[in-house]
């Protein structure tokens, strides 16, 4: 009894595996092109995710390296001649547009330290043989204009929280130049002489209040 049962076992797993077999040599063509269709999508699809990714990182790792771009010594010093003549021009329109006592003599000052660094700076671009930019560019121009038509506490306002903004750009700028190796030391000594001046500008336009008048 016990053997039939095996020949039973034996014929069943036989029959079982004839029929697999049977199954996969009747597939059709067309369900074939089906799955080799189905194969090459994924493929593909995987492929683009692949590149989509590395896209990503490329984009990423530009970001990076744009962020990253280290000072030059023209770049230094342009963007320093800039940023004086910005606020001794601002500080002109300062003067004939606010009442503010306090916000006067802040201006004053910036007219005086501005003047003073920027004739530092000239004799260092001689030297060197550095252009430095005898205008305004566009974005403090612009800038320059907006405070022009604005009077009294609204000017206030508006040249207070630009001097905290701009000095607080400054001080980075300045900042690098001093700590660059590569930078002439010239040029890097008048960055890191500037540097306390700069941070004095800062935090005095940090105290500044916008609605104090003068009498």
């Amino acid at each position: 009894m016990s053997t039939k049962r095996r020949l039973v076992r034996m014929l069943g797993a036989l029959v079982a595996a004839q029929a697999l077999a049977l199954g996969a040599l009747a597939q059709t063509p067309e369900a074939q092109q089906q799955q080799s269709a189905r194969e090459r999508t994924q493929s593909t699809t995987g492929s683009a995710s692949s590149t989509r990714d590395a896209a990503h990182e490329t984009d990423q790792h530009s970001s990076t390296d744009a962020s990253a771009t280290p000072v030059t010594p023209q770049s230094f010093a342009s963007q320093a001649a800039v940023i004086g003549k910005a606020e001794i021009e601002l500080a002109q329109v300062a003067l004939n547009s606010t009442k503010n006592e306090d916000i006067r003599k802040y201006a004053e000052r910036m007219v005086r330290d501005h003047t003073a660094a920027d004739q530092k700076l000239r004799k260092i671009a001689q030297k060197e043989n550095l252009q430095l930019p005898q205008t305004l560019d566009a974005k403090h121009q612009k800038e320059k204009q907006r405070l022009s038509s604005l009077r009294d506490e609204a000017f206030d306002r508006e040249y207070k929280k630009h001097m905290e903004q701009g000095h607080q750009e400054a001080v980075a700028l300045f900042q690098s130049a001093s700590q660059d190796e590569q930078m002439p030391e010239d040029l890097k000594d008048f960055a890191a002489s500037s540097l306390p001046t700069l941070k004095r500008h800062h935090e005095m336009a940090q105290k500044l209040e916008s609605n104090k008048e003068g009498v």
